[in-house]
């Protein structure tokens, strides 16, 4: 494998980590996502951008297992995983957040770290603490570190600020040791100081890893994105760079100054 020296990023000559085939989804009469065919390579960071209602989120929970199609393909790491529930994803190095926090509130940051680990392992938890434990524990502490979060690591999340949270989330996903993460809008009820912590933090994220990433804020999007796709009423409508993006008469007029999740 290259690697571009403008990016820092691994060069997308393989086979697409993420590979999707005339998806579909139809809940009862209504066609969420209609004929969606995309590949994301590996490395690449891909925003998806789009309007309340586009089908975004649909298409990320078709990714994560959350949701199987009604229709199409879905091939992650060369695997046909169409079927697959969501359970098996971590196993072909899937993880994600999500708009609303998945945290154990009443439990520290250093908590929720190590249960994400023990998640991935499918360990039961014991009042035993033994060696691996503490491996665990260091790897969560370890964690918290790559998400700015070393000194809040005995805070409770309740404690949190919301900035601090969607750090946790990123962290949280970070404890499968993935190669596919999806951000579905980390921005989302941030103030401006905090999304330029998000941005700064996505940023310095390893660059083999690939980051598909739901955003509303377009200015996070188009920041930290090699590749912009657009959709709009469940299919997608435009696709660049950030920069074609941005100046594309379309996508101002299906997209921007329109809110709402997707």
């Amino acid at each position: 494998m290259t690697t571009d020296t403008t990016t820092n990023r691994p060069t997308r000559n393989d086979q697409p980590v993420v590979s999707l085939r005339s998806i579909a989804v139809a809940f009862g009469g209504l066609l969420a996502l209609e004929g969606i065919d995309l590949e994301v390579g590996h490395g690449e960071r891909l925003a998806v951008l789009g309007p309340n209602g586009a089908g975004k989120t649909t298409l990320f929970n078709v990714i994560a297992g959350d949701i199987v199609p009604t229709r199409g393909t879905v091939v992650l790491q060369g695997r046909d995983c169409t079927m697959s529930p969501s359970r098996m994803r971590p196993g072909l190095g899937v993880a994600r957040t999500y708009q609303k926090t998945r945290l154990f509130n009443d439990l520290t940051v250093e908590d929720n770290l190590y249960l994400s680990q023990t998640g991935k392992q499918r360990r039961h938890l014991s009042w035993w603490r033994g060696r691996r434990d503490a491996e665990l524990r260091d790897g969560a502490r370890a964690i918290a570190r790559r998400v700015w979060l070393a000194p809040f690591v005995d805070t409770k999340v309740a404690d949190l600020s919301h900035g601090q949270r969607r750090q946790l989330e990123i962290g949280m996903a970070l404890a499968s040791d993935p190669e596919i993460m999806l951000l579905d809008e980390p921005a989302s009820g941030l103030s401006r100081g905090e999304r330029e912590r998000l941005v700064e933090l996505i940023e310095q994220l390893e660059p083999e890893l690939t980051l598909l990433l739901i955003e509303h804020d377009m200015d996070v999007a188009l920041r930290v994105a090699d590749r912009v796709v657009v959709m709009a009423d469940g299919v997608l409508v435009a696709g660049g760079t950030p920069d074609e993006i941005r100046h594309d008469p379309l996508v101002h007029e299906i997209y921007l100054g329109r809110e709402g999740d997707s």
